[in-house]
Protein backbone atom coordinates (compact mmCIF):
# COMPACT_ATOMS: atom_id res chain seq x y z
CA UNK A 1 0.00 0.00 0.00
CA UNK A 2 1.10 3.57 -0.67
CA UNK A 3 -0.65 6.65 0.69
CA UNK A 4 -1.53 9.64 -1.47
CA UNK A 5 -1.49 12.65 0.85
CA UNK A 6 -2.65 16.25 0.62
CA UNK A 7 0.44 18.13 -0.61
CA UNK A 8 1.64 21.43 0.82
CA UNK A 9 1.40 23.95 -2.02
CA UNK A 10 2.26 27.12 -0.15
CA UNK A 11 3.97 28.51 2.93
CA UNK A 12 0.72 29.12 4.81
CA UNK A 13 -1.43 26.33 3.36
CA UNK A 14 -3.08 24.24 6.07
CA UNK A 15 -5.68 22.27 4.11
CA UNK A 16 -6.98 21.59 0.62
CA UNK A 17 -10.29 20.65 -0.98
CA UNK A 18 -10.78 17.71 -3.33
CA UNK A 19 -12.44 19.23 -6.40
CA UNK A 20 -12.86 15.93 -8.24
CA UNK A 21 -11.28 12.54 -8.65
CA UNK A 22 -9.87 11.79 -12.10
CA UNK A 23 -9.66 8.06 -11.30
CA UNK A 24 -12.05 5.70 -9.52
CA UNK A 25 -11.35 2.79 -7.19
CA UNK A 26 -10.05 -0.15 -9.19
CA UNK A 27 -8.49 1.96 -11.94
CA UNK A 28 -4.86 1.35 -12.77
CA UNK A 29 -2.73 4.49 -12.42
CA UNK A 30 0.52 4.95 -14.30
CA UNK A 31 3.45 6.76 -12.73
CA UNK A 32 3.11 10.50 -13.44
CA UNK A 33 -0.61 10.24 -14.24
CA UNK A 34 -3.00 12.73 -12.62
CA UNK A 35 -5.31 11.13 -10.07
CA UNK A 36 -7.19 14.09 -8.58
CA UNK A 37 -7.77 17.81 -8.82
CA UNK A 38 -7.39 19.80 -5.61
CA UNK A 39 -8.14 23.40 -4.68
CA UNK A 40 -5.92 25.26 -2.23
CA UNK A 41 -6.39 28.78 -0.90
CA UNK A 42 -4.72 30.12 -4.05
CA UNK A 43 -4.69 27.61 -6.91
CA UNK A 44 -6.46 24.62 -8.40
CA UNK A 45 -4.01 21.94 -9.47
CA UNK A 46 -3.82 18.28 -10.40
CA UNK A 47 -1.77 15.86 -8.31
CA UNK A 48 -0.01 12.88 -9.84
CA UNK A 49 1.08 9.45 -8.70
CA UNK A 50 4.77 8.77 -8.20
CA UNK A 51 4.29 5.03 -8.76
CA UNK A 52 2.25 2.76 -10.99
CA UNK A 53 -0.49 0.78 -9.28
CA UNK A 54 -4.18 0.31 -8.64
CA UNK A 55 -6.25 2.93 -6.83
CA UNK A 56 -7.48 0.77 -3.97
CA UNK A 57 -9.23 3.33 -1.72
CA UNK A 58 -10.48 6.92 -1.86
CA UNK A 59 -10.32 8.31 1.67
CA UNK A 60 -11.41 11.90 0.93
CA UNK A 61 -14.36 12.15 -1.49
CA UNK A 62 -14.90 15.09 -3.84
CA UNK A 63 -15.88 18.24 -1.95
CA UNK A 64 -14.16 17.25 1.29
CA UNK A 65 -11.40 19.25 2.98
CA UNK A 66 -8.25 17.50 4.17
CA UNK A 67 -5.36 18.93 6.23
CA UNK A 68 -1.89 19.05 4.70
CA UNK A 69 -0.27 15.63 5.05
CA UNK A 70 -3.61 13.89 5.54
CA UNK A 71 -4.26 10.74 3.50
CA UNK A 72 -6.69 11.30 0.62
CA UNK A 73 -6.31 7.92 -1.13
CA UNK A 74 -4.32 4.69 -1.20
CA UNK A 75 -2.82 2.68 -4.03
CA UNK A 76 -1.39 -0.81 -4.33
CA UNK A 77 0.87 -1.91 -7.16
CA UNK A 78 0.35 -4.97 -9.26
CA UNK A 79 3.21 -6.86 -7.63
CA UNK A 80 1.75 -6.34 -4.17
CA UNK A 81 4.81 -4.43 -2.98
CA UNK A 82 4.47 -1.79 -0.29
CA UNK A 83 5.57 1.81 -0.84
CA UNK A 84 6.36 3.72 2.32
CA UNK A 85 6.83 7.15 0.76
CA UNK A 86 3.87 9.50 0.21
CA UNK A 87 2.68 9.61 -3.39
CA UNK A 88 2.25 13.28 -4.25
CA UNK A 89 2.88 15.48 -7.25
CA UNK A 90 4.84 18.20 -5.51
CA UNK A 91 7.75 18.48 -3.11
CA UNK A 92 7.41 15.63 -0.60
CA UNK A 93 6.01 16.43 2.80
CA UNK A 94 6.95 14.62 5.97
CA UNK A 95 5.10 11.26 6.14
CA UNK A 96 2.26 11.55 8.65
CA UNK A 97 0.23 8.58 9.80
CA UNK A 98 -2.70 10.88 10.60
CA UNK A 99 -3.19 14.64 10.95
CA UNK A 100 -1.92 16.02 14.25
CA UNK A 101 -5.14 17.18 15.91
CA UNK A 102 -6.32 17.87 19.42
CA UNK A 103 -8.07 14.50 19.54
CA UNK A 104 -4.70 12.74 19.89
CA UNK A 105 -4.10 11.29 23.38
CA UNK A 106 -3.03 14.02 25.78
CA UNK A 107 -0.23 13.32 28.21
CA UNK A 108 -0.87 13.98 31.93
CA UNK A 109 -0.06 17.49 33.07
CA UNK A 110 2.96 16.26 34.98
CA UNK A 111 4.50 14.62 31.91
CA UNK A 112 7.60 16.37 30.52
CA UNK A 113 6.67 18.93 27.87
CA UNK A 114 10.02 18.68 26.14
CA UNK A 115 9.22 15.21 24.84
CA UNK A 116 6.18 16.56 23.00
CA UNK A 117 7.94 19.65 21.70
CA UNK A 118 10.77 17.55 20.29
CA UNK A 119 8.36 15.38 18.35
CA UNK A 120 5.64 16.37 15.91
CA UNK A 121 4.77 19.73 17.48
CA UNK A 122 6.43 22.78 15.89
CA UNK A 123 7.17 25.57 18.34
CA UNK A 124 9.54 28.50 18.66
CA UNK A 125 12.29 28.36 21.32
CA UNK A 126 10.51 31.01 23.40
CA UNK A 127 7.22 29.11 23.22
CA UNK A 128 8.95 25.89 24.30
CA UNK A 129 10.59 27.61 27.26
CA UNK A 130 7.33 29.24 28.39
CA UNK A 131 5.44 25.95 28.11
CA UNK A 132 8.14 24.12 30.06
CA UNK A 133 8.18 26.74 32.84
CA UNK A 134 4.39 26.63 33.26
CA UNK A 135 3.84 22.91 32.81
CA UNK A 136 1.83 23.24 29.58
CA UNK A 137 1.54 20.44 27.02
CA UNK A 138 2.41 21.88 23.59
CA UNK A 139 0.43 19.08 21.98
CA UNK A 140 -2.81 20.68 23.22
CA UNK A 141 -2.02 24.20 21.94
CA UNK A 142 -3.08 25.41 18.49
CA UNK A 143 -0.29 27.25 16.65
CA UNK A 144 -1.03 30.51 14.83
CA UNK A 145 2.43 30.93 13.31
CA UNK A 146 3.65 29.85 9.86
CA UNK A 147 2.70 26.22 9.06
CA UNK A 148 0.92 25.94 12.42
CA UNK A 149 4.06 26.78 14.40
CA UNK A 150 3.36 27.54 18.06
CA UNK A 151 4.64 30.99 19.03
CA UNK A 152 4.80 32.97 22.25
CA UNK A 153 1.28 34.45 21.93
CA UNK A 154 -0.22 30.95 21.57
CA UNK A 155 1.34 29.81 24.86
CA UNK A 156 0.27 33.06 26.55
CA UNK A 157 -3.28 32.47 25.32
CA UNK A 158 -3.26 28.94 26.72
CA UNK A 159 -2.00 30.24 30.08
CA UNK A 160 -4.86 32.76 30.23
CA UNK A 161 -7.50 30.32 29.07
CA UNK A 162 -8.08 32.15 25.76
CA UNK A 163 -8.49 30.50 22.35
CA UNK A 164 -5.09 30.02 20.71
CA UNK A 165 -4.03 32.71 18.28
CA UNK A 166 -6.06 35.53 19.96
CA UNK A 167 -3.61 38.31 20.73
CA UNK A 168 -3.67 39.98 24.14
CA UNK A 169 -1.13 41.61 26.46
CA UNK A 170 1.04 39.04 28.20
CA UNK A 171 0.75 39.36 31.98
CA UNK A 172 3.78 38.61 34.16
CA UNK A 173 4.06 34.86 34.63
CA UNK A 174 3.05 33.52 38.04
CA UNK A 175 4.60 30.45 39.68
CA UNK A 176 1.29 28.62 39.19
CA UNK A 177 -1.32 28.64 36.44
CA UNK A 178 -3.05 32.03 36.28
CA UNK A 179 -6.52 32.26 37.76
CA UNK A 180 -7.47 35.63 36.27
CA UNK A 181 -10.84 35.84 34.48
CA UNK A 182 -10.76 34.67 30.89
CA UNK A 183 -10.36 37.34 28.22
CA UNK A 184 -13.55 38.43 26.43
CA UNK A 185 -14.56 36.06 23.66
CA UNK A 186 -15.20 37.50 20.20
CA UNK A 187 -18.94 37.79 19.52
CA UNK A 188 -20.43 34.91 17.59
CA UNK A 189 -21.30 35.48 13.95
CA UNK A 190 -25.01 36.01 13.27
CA UNK A 191 -27.03 33.10 11.92
CA UNK A 192 -28.31 33.21 8.37
CA UNK A 193 -31.72 34.84 7.93
CA UNK A 194 -34.48 32.43 6.96
CA UNK A 195 -35.05 32.44 3.22
CA UNK A 196 -31.64 33.92 2.40
CA UNK A 197 -29.06 32.25 0.20
CA UNK A 198 -25.82 31.20 1.91
CA UNK A 199 -22.81 30.86 -0.37
CA UNK A 200 -20.18 28.53 1.14
CA UNK A 201 -16.70 30.01 1.36
CA UNK A 202 -14.19 28.72 -1.14
CA UNK A 203 -10.71 27.85 0.11
CA UNK A 204 -9.47 31.09 -1.44
CA UNK A 205 -12.12 33.27 0.22
CA UNK A 206 -11.67 31.47 3.55
CA UNK A 207 -7.93 32.17 3.47
CA UNK A 208 -8.43 35.81 2.45
CA UNK A 209 -10.80 36.18 5.40
CA UNK A 210 -8.39 34.59 7.86
CA UNK A 211 -5.21 36.35 6.74
CA UNK A 212 -6.61 39.85 6.33
CA UNK A 213 -8.46 39.63 9.64
CA UNK A 214 -5.18 38.56 11.23
CA UNK A 215 -3.38 41.49 9.57
CA UNK A 216 -6.00 44.03 10.63
CA UNK A 217 -6.00 42.81 14.24
CA UNK A 218 -2.24 42.40 14.73
CA UNK A 219 -0.49 44.95 12.49
CA UNK A 220 -1.11 48.61 13.44
CA UNK A 221 -1.69 50.19 10.02
CA UNK A 222 -0.87 53.77 9.10
CA UNK A 223 -1.50 55.43 5.74
CA UNK A 224 0.23 58.07 3.61
CA UNK A 225 -1.17 59.42 0.34
CA UNK A 226 0.65 61.46 -2.30
CA UNK A 227 -0.33 62.78 -5.71
CA UNK A 228 2.05 61.91 -8.54
CA UNK A 229 2.27 63.88 -11.78
CA UNK A 230 2.28 61.13 -14.41
CA UNK A 231 2.88 63.37 -17.47
CA UNK A 232 6.51 62.29 -17.91
CA UNK A 233 5.70 58.63 -17.28
CA UNK A 234 2.90 58.67 -19.86
CA UNK A 235 5.13 60.39 -22.41
CA UNK A 236 7.93 57.84 -21.91
CA UNK A 237 5.46 54.97 -22.05
CA UNK A 238 4.11 56.25 -25.37
CA UNK A 239 7.62 56.45 -26.81
CA UNK A 240 8.55 52.94 -25.62
CA UNK A 241 5.32 51.37 -26.85
CA UNK A 242 5.29 53.03 -30.29
CA UNK A 243 7.27 50.29 -32.10
CA UNK A 244 5.91 47.41 -30.00
CA UNK A 245 2.98 45.10 -30.58
CA UNK A 246 0.06 45.32 -28.18
CA UNK A 247 1.22 42.14 -26.43
CA UNK A 248 4.66 43.69 -25.78
CA UNK A 249 3.60 47.12 -24.60
CA UNK A 250 4.31 48.20 -21.04
CA UNK A 251 1.56 49.42 -18.73
CA UNK A 252 1.41 52.11 -16.07
CA UNK A 253 1.28 49.32 -13.49
CA UNK A 254 4.55 47.91 -14.84
CA UNK A 255 6.18 51.29 -14.26
CA UNK A 256 4.77 51.48 -10.73
CA UNK A 257 6.01 47.95 -9.87
CA UNK A 258 9.47 48.85 -11.18
CA UNK A 259 9.47 52.12 -9.20
CA UNK A 260 8.56 50.22 -6.03
CA UNK A 261 11.35 47.72 -6.64
CA UNK A 262 13.92 50.50 -6.98
CA UNK A 263 12.59 52.48 -4.00
CA UNK A 264 12.66 49.42 -1.73
CA UNK A 265 16.43 49.18 -2.22
CA UNK A 266 16.77 52.55 -0.50
CA UNK A 267 14.17 51.77 2.19
CA UNK A 268 14.69 48.15 3.31
CA UNK A 269 12.39 48.53 6.33
CA UNK A 270 9.45 48.62 3.91
CA UNK A 271 10.66 45.28 2.52
CA UNK A 272 10.67 43.63 5.94
CA UNK A 273 8.59 41.30 8.10
CA UNK A 274 7.78 41.39 11.81
CA UNK A 275 8.86 38.08 13.35
CA UNK A 276 9.10 36.79 16.90
CA UNK A 277 12.79 37.61 17.15
CA UNK A 278 12.45 41.15 15.78
CA UNK A 279 12.38 42.81 12.35
CA UNK A 280 13.41 40.57 9.48
CA UNK A 281 14.94 42.43 6.52
CA UNK A 282 14.17 40.30 3.49
CA UNK A 283 17.15 39.57 1.21
CA UNK A 284 15.17 39.81 -2.06
CA UNK A 285 12.71 42.38 -3.36
CA UNK A 286 9.71 40.44 -4.66
CA UNK A 287 6.66 42.52 -5.54
CA UNK A 288 3.25 40.84 -5.44
CA UNK A 289 0.72 42.19 -7.94
CA UNK A 290 -2.93 41.91 -6.92
CA UNK A 291 -5.09 40.27 -9.62
CA UNK A 292 -8.87 40.16 -9.23
CA UNK A 293 -10.58 36.93 -10.31
CA UNK A 294 -14.22 35.86 -10.16
CA UNK A 295 -13.29 33.48 -7.34
CA UNK A 296 -11.34 36.03 -5.30
CA UNK A 297 -8.00 37.78 -5.23
CA UNK A 298 -4.58 36.33 -6.00
CA UNK A 299 -1.21 38.05 -5.85
CA UNK A 300 1.45 36.41 -8.04
CA UNK A 301 4.99 37.54 -7.36
CA UNK A 302 7.36 39.44 -9.65
CA UNK A 303 10.66 38.27 -8.18
CA UNK A 304 13.70 40.56 -8.04
CA UNK A 305 11.68 43.57 -9.18
CA UNK A 306 14.59 45.87 -8.38
CA UNK A 307 17.07 44.20 -10.75
CA UNK A 308 14.72 43.40 -13.64
CA UNK A 309 14.54 45.90 -16.47
CA UNK A 310 11.25 47.72 -17.04
CA UNK A 311 10.65 45.42 -20.00
CA UNK A 312 11.49 42.41 -17.83
CA UNK A 313 8.99 43.50 -15.19
CA UNK A 314 6.35 43.97 -17.90
CA UNK A 315 6.93 40.56 -19.47
CA UNK A 316 6.85 38.76 -16.12
CA UNK A 317 3.72 40.63 -15.02
CA UNK A 318 1.90 39.71 -18.23
CA UNK A 319 2.94 36.07 -17.87
CA UNK A 320 1.71 35.88 -14.27
CA UNK A 321 -1.57 37.68 -14.96
CA UNK A 322 -2.21 35.31 -17.87
CA UNK A 323 -1.58 32.28 -15.66
CA UNK A 324 -3.87 33.72 -12.98
CA UNK A 325 -6.76 34.28 -15.37
CA UNK A 326 -6.31 30.82 -16.89
CA UNK A 327 -6.30 29.24 -13.43
CA UNK A 328 -2.79 27.87 -13.98
CA UNK A 329 -0.78 29.63 -11.28
CA UNK A 330 1.53 27.28 -9.42
CA UNK A 331 2.57 27.54 -5.80
CA UNK A 332 5.97 28.82 -6.92
CA UNK A 333 4.25 31.86 -8.52
CA UNK A 334 2.58 32.86 -5.25
CA UNK A 335 5.35 32.45 -2.67
CA UNK A 336 7.99 34.83 -1.41
CA UNK A 337 6.29 38.20 -1.90
CA UNK A 338 7.82 40.96 0.24
CA UNK A 339 5.70 43.94 -0.89
CA UNK A 340 2.39 44.30 -2.75
CA UNK A 341 0.97 46.67 -5.37
CA UNK A 342 -2.84 46.83 -5.63
CA UNK A 343 -4.15 48.92 -8.54
CA UNK A 344 -7.86 49.79 -8.83
CA UNK A 345 -7.31 52.60 -11.31
CA UNK A 346 -8.99 50.66 -14.12
CA UNK A 347 -12.25 50.85 -12.13
CA UNK A 348 -12.12 54.64 -11.89
CA UNK A 349 -11.17 54.59 -8.20
CA UNK A 350 -9.44 57.84 -7.23
CA UNK A 351 -7.72 56.52 -4.09
CA UNK A 352 -8.19 53.85 -1.44
CA UNK A 353 -6.54 52.23 1.58
CA UNK A 354 -5.45 48.60 1.31
CA UNK A 355 -4.90 46.01 4.05
CA UNK A 356 -1.36 44.71 4.43
CA UNK A 357 -0.79 41.13 3.31
CA UNK A 358 0.99 39.25 6.13
CA UNK A 359 3.86 38.73 6.68
CA UNK A 360 4.68 41.76 4.54
CA UNK A 361 5.25 45.23 5.98
CA UNK A 362 3.46 47.35 3.41
CA UNK A 363 1.16 47.56 0.40
CA UNK A 364 0.80 50.34 -2.18
CA UNK A 365 -2.74 51.24 -3.31
CA UNK A 366 -2.86 52.88 -6.75
CA UNK A 367 -5.75 54.99 -8.04
CA UNK A 368 -6.74 56.07 -11.54
CA UNK A 369 -4.69 58.52 -13.58
CA UNK A 370 -6.99 61.51 -13.96
CA UNK A 371 -6.51 64.68 -15.97
CA UNK A 372 -7.16 67.67 -13.71
CA UNK A 373 -6.20 71.38 -13.55
CA UNK A 374 -3.15 72.17 -11.41
CA UNK A 375 -1.04 75.23 -10.72
CA UNK A 376 2.16 75.33 -12.74
CA UNK A 377 5.10 75.57 -10.36
CA UNK A 378 4.95 78.63 -8.11
CA UNK A 379 3.01 80.70 -10.62
CA UNK A 380 -0.70 81.36 -10.76
CA UNK A 381 -0.92 79.71 -14.18
CA UNK A 382 -3.26 76.74 -14.31
CA UNK A 383 -2.49 73.83 -16.63
CA UNK A 384 -3.90 70.35 -17.19
CA UNK A 385 -1.92 67.47 -15.70
CA UNK A 386 -2.27 63.70 -15.38
CA UNK A 387 -2.38 63.00 -11.65
CA UNK A 388 -2.38 59.63 -9.87
CA UNK A 389 -2.91 59.22 -6.12
CA UNK A 390 -0.87 56.51 -4.42
CA UNK A 391 -1.38 55.40 -0.81
CA UNK A 392 0.95 53.31 1.30
CA UNK A 393 -0.42 51.16 4.12
CA UNK A 394 2.45 50.23 6.43
CA UNK A 395 3.01 48.30 9.65
CA UNK A 396 3.82 50.74 12.46
CA UNK A 397 5.68 48.00 14.35
CA UNK A 398 8.36 48.04 11.65
CA UNK A 399 8.43 51.58 10.28
CA UNK A 400 7.05 55.02 11.07
CA UNK A 401 5.35 57.91 9.34
CA UNK A 402 8.49 59.84 8.45
CA UNK A 403 10.16 56.86 6.80
CA UNK A 404 6.91 55.92 5.08
CA UNK A 405 6.60 59.46 3.69
CA UNK A 406 10.16 59.36 2.36
CA UNK A 407 9.51 56.00 0.72
CA UNK A 408 6.34 57.21 -1.02
CA UNK A 409 8.23 60.36 -1.99
CA UNK A 410 10.91 58.22 -3.64
CA UNK A 411 8.27 56.35 -5.67
CA UNK A 412 6.83 59.74 -6.68
CA UNK A 413 10.29 60.99 -7.71
CA UNK A 414 10.95 57.91 -9.85
CA UNK A 415 7.59 58.12 -11.63
CA UNK A 416 7.96 61.84 -12.26
CA UNK A 417 11.49 61.24 -13.58
CA UNK A 418 10.99 57.83 -15.21
CA UNK A 419 14.21 57.82 -17.22
CA UNK A 420 16.05 57.23 -13.93
CA UNK A 421 14.42 53.77 -13.77
CA UNK A 422 15.95 52.82 -17.12
CA UNK A 423 19.55 53.41 -16.04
Amino acid sequence: MADITMPKMGFDMTEGTIVRWLKKVGDFVNKGEAVAEIETDKVTIEIESFVSGTLSEIVSPAGSRTPVGGVIARTSDGAGATHAAPVVAVAPVAPVAAPVVAAAPVAPAAAPVAAVAAGDVKASPIAKRMAREHGLDLGTIHGSGPQGRIVRDDVSAAMAGRPAGVAAPVAPAAPVAPVAPAAPVAPALPSAVAGSTVVPLSNMRRTITRRLTQSWQTAPHFYITMDVNMDAALTLRKQINAPLSKEQQISINDMIVKACGVALVAYPNLNASFVEEGIQLNPSINVSIAVALDSGLVAPVVTNADSRSLGGVSRESKRLIGLARDGKLGAENLQGGTFTVSNLGMYGVTEFDAIITPPQCAILAVGAVRRIPVFKGDSNDVVAANICSITISADHRITDGAEGAKFVGEIKRLLENPLSMLI
